[in-house]
């Protein structure tokens, strides 16, 4: 099997849309040995976060000499940008290869009519089988969506569940409330193992918290269960000592550290790292965690002209952008580019952040779920008339930089920021 040959099957696995259950893809893993069973798993849930707090983890276990798998969803890049060995995507070759093997499985399983996995189930699968094959020391897992009835929801026994921020994002398939949501994600939790939480609200902790006693029902009292076993982190052990756009430094539990990505929460991502790290062996390497890249987070991609990419995608994504922007950009005119799916809050979301715009450029994802450029910018006139509708990323990039340098010639400071889905994030460069 080629690789393109290998991409059109995936095609015609991901036109049969997503199942929500965990069935097809245990059996699939099941006839293909289980590989997942024989990996040290880091298991990360989260609505907002995964990614970076999976890249400070990464970027310390590389430092330290080790081979780690990185399982990521979704991608910016390029497909096979989902699967990574120390920071390196899988080749062509191997995809094709791992792939053929699973098909083998797949027919077994259409020949006995048995239901079949989805493509996002298959992927995990051959994520699996790759790390296995190159003898991983470690894999840092991401969930898709969710948690409970997530594909990656199969190892029995992860070294460690470590959830990011909680918020309201797929509300049609998690639930209405933060709470409900947060069940769902902690639904990766598993006896017996320890949980390191992200500074989330009372609400998302009390949910965490009452999961982890429920699967942790031993003799014990649950405040015995939790010493040591849970950890929350506490944004007042947190003490920040500065913040540019390249680089911030904070002290933690009396220890000074530096990260390379901007952004306030991007701090308590590195602490939650950090506090999982300490957790699993006690020791870490504080180069890695300065190291850590992760593209589209609150990323400053050119500096003539000022040029931001930020990843935020859904209410607490922007409200996070807020902050970032008021902080670093107090004084100067903002230029949007944004592009949204249609199924998220959207319209929160422009009255969240538009009004901060000098003039705004809509594109259209180019997603089946992308939500018309035309139309998002009917929505941003209501907070920002200074709006157009653009063809494509390219047009809009060329529209944003002409705003930028009206602005510049009148001695007025700017700062482009391109923003919301990931499917497009990747599109953006200089």
């Amino acid at each position: 099997m080629t690789y393109n040959e290998a991409m059109q099957y995936m095609e015609q696995v991901q036109k049969k849309g997503s199942i929500l259950g965990l069935g097809p893809v245990k059996m699939l893993l099941e006839r293909l040995g289980n590989p997942q069973d024989k990996l040290s798993v880091i298991h990360v849930a989260g609505t907002n976060g995964k990614g970076s707090i999976c890249t400070f983890l990464e970027s310390m276990y590389v430092e330290e000499g080790k081979r780690v798998g990185r399982y990521i969803s979704p991608t910016i890049h390029c497909y096979l940008e989902r699967f990574q060995i120390n920071g390196n995507y899988m080749e062509e070759d191997t995809f094709a290869k791992i792939l053929a093997e699973v098909i083998n499985v797949l027919d077994e399983m259409e020949a006995e009519q048995q239901p079949l996995p989805t493509a996002f189930e298959v992927e995990t699968a051959i994520a699996f089988l790759y790390f296995l094959y190159e003898h991983v020391d470690i894999v840092i897992l991401e969930t898709g969506m969710g948690g409970r009835l997530d594909a990656t929801n199969v190892v029995a026994k992860p070294l460690c569940t470590v959830f990011a921020s909680i918020g309201m994002d797929h509300m049609q398939f998690l639930g209405d409330t933060v709470e409900k949501i947060a069940y769902e994600k902690a639904g990766i939790m598993k006896a017996g193992c320890p949980v390191v939480s992200y500074p989330n609200s009372l609400e998302v902790i009390n949910v965490l918290k009452n999961e982890f006693c429920l699967h942790n029902t031993d003799e014990t009292s649950q405040e015995q269960q939790m010493r040591g076993q849970f950890t929350e982190i506490s944004k007042d052990d947190v003490s920040i000592v500065s913040e540019t756009l390249e680089v911030s430094r904070f002290i933690y539990k009396g220890e000074e550290y530096e990260i390379g990505m901007s952004g306030r929460y991007q701090i308590y991502n590195a602490v939650t790292a950090i506090e999982t790290k300490l957790l699993l062996d006690g020791s870490l390497v504080k180069s890695g965690m300065k190291r850590a890249t992760w593209s589209g987070r609150f990323e400053k991609i050119s500096d003539n002209p000022l040029f931001i990419r930020d990843g935020a995608h859904n209410v607490d994504g922007v409200m996070a952008l807020k902050e970032s922007l008021q902080k670093h950009f107090t004084n100067h005119r903002i230029i949007f580019i944004i592009g949204v799916l249609g199924d998220k809050e959207y319209e929160r979301m422009m009255e969240v952040l538009c009004p901060m715009a000098e003039q705004i450029f809509t594109i259209t994802p180019p997603v089946e779920r992308g939500l018309s450029g035309d139309v998002l910018c009917e929505c941003v006139r209501k907070y920002c008339p200074q709006v157009k509708a653009c063809a494509d990323v390219e047009q809009a990039i060329k529209c944003a930089k002409n705003a930028y340098s009206d602005c510049i010639a009148k001695d007025e400071q700017a700062v482009i920021v391109a923003w919301g889905s990931l499917s497009y994030i990747g599109q953006i460069c200089i």
